[in-house]
């Protein structure tokens, strides 16, 4: 099977759920205490115009990976880009293999080593980071046939509970949380899961229109993650979880499920789309080594075997939750300055060819 639109579609939003429903909803309540619709909302339509922009650049480029275009002088392209998407993707990896050993670790083992935890996430990733593209994205279509079904049923459980008054006061009391870091956070949280888009495989001719209206289904998804918890427990409750959304499904019990509780079940999905996601970010990483240091496969690979030892090593000396929380806001800057220099990068490299033709 070819990459096409449904496989980079699917991928696409199984990836962002992964993300989303754990780190996400805590931010929004973190940012204003009513009115959290509008935070939603401006988070939604900024990545909706961010993702457009950048499969708008990419529709002019008769390739669809930015490394095919890469000019003779590389090291200019790989300080000026590649080092610090390189870097940036270091840093989510080691926050994010953190997060989600905290997240097994209070959901399953909580008598396991956070170590040992996260050994089973970046051995998985790496493992996957080492294949194609192609089998990252056959592996999440194949995920989602098998539990695109429970997550479906999850998604409407969510409201079992709701308390619709919760919703209210609506009225958003001012606009300075625009500048406070809750909301620039998650405002950038989603990021790491648009980069894949420039580093695409060559597959069937890829439609970026039918992909940017699929992904506005990201929207009421990022809104259903983000009040669940909200219109359940209500702010005053929710904002003391770590993980709200999680906390919230643990009210719904139903007799039918093998699981003791929802929670886990959709706890044990939401680890899956985790390392598939850690994979595709480690492969783009061998993919930048290999083209900036003009190495073999091979070479490349064992590469990537030793950034991700020294990984795992840093991510072992994050100790609290705290500390978790304080290296994403340090991944701020690195964010804002991948998502500029990427886009400039794709429009530099579709005017230069345009001239050229």
């Amino acid at each position: 099977m070819k990459i096409n639109n449904l496989l980079v579609i699917t991928y696409f939003l199984i990836v962002n759920m992964g993300l989303m429903f754990l780190l996400y909803p805590s931010l929004i309540i973190d940012t204003v205490e009513n009115g959290h619709w509008l935070v939603v909302l401006l988070h939604g339509i900024s990545h909706m115009v961010f993702f457009g922009i950048l499969l708008y650049g990419m529709s002019k480029l008769k390739q669809p990976n930015i490394l095919d275009y890469v000019p003779k002088n590389r090291w200019v392209v790989s300080i000026i880009v590649f080092i610090p998407i390189g870097l940036f993707i270091i840093g989510t990896v080691i926050t994010a293999i953190r997060t989600y050993a905290e997240f097994t670790t209070v959901l399953f083992l909580n008598q396991t080593p956070l170590l040992y935890v996260m050994l089973i996430f970046i051995i998985s990733a790496t493992y996957i980071g080492l294949g194609s593209m192609g089998s990252i994205f056959r592996t999440t279509f194949l995920i989602m046939v098998t539990s695109g079904f429970i997550i479906a049923i999850i998604f409407f459980l969510s409201f079992y509970n709701a308390e619709w008054y919760n919703f209210f006061p609506a009225k958003v009391d001012g606009i300075d949380f625009l500048i406070q870091s809750p909301f620039i956070t998650g405002f950038l949280i989603l990021t790491p899961t648009f980069l894949f888009i420039a580093f695409l495989p060559r597959g069937k001719n890829y439609s970026f229109k039918t992909i940017f209206w699929s992904s506005l289904l990201l929207i009421p998804i990022i809104f259903l993650s983000a009040y669940s918890p909200i219109l359940v427990f209500g702010y005053e409750v929710a904002k003391n979880f770590t993980f709200p959304y999680i906390e919230m499904l643990a009210t719904v019990d139903i007799e039918w499920s093998i699981f003791e509780t929802l929670t886990s079940l959709f706890g044990l999905s939401l680890l899956l789309y985790a390392t598939i996601f850690l994979g595709m970010l480690l492969h783009i990483l061998r993919m930048l080594y290999q083209t900036m240091f003009q190495t073999s496969n091979l070479h490349a690979s064992i590469a990537l075997i030793f950034i991700v030892i020294g990984i795992t090593f840093v991510a072992n000396m994050i100790s609290t939750w705290e500390q978790v929380q304080s290296h994403i806001m340090w991944l701020v800057p690195f964010r804002f300055y991948t998502i500029v220099s990427l886009l400039v990068f794709i429009f530099w490299i579709g005017r230069r060819h345009k001239h050229e033709i």
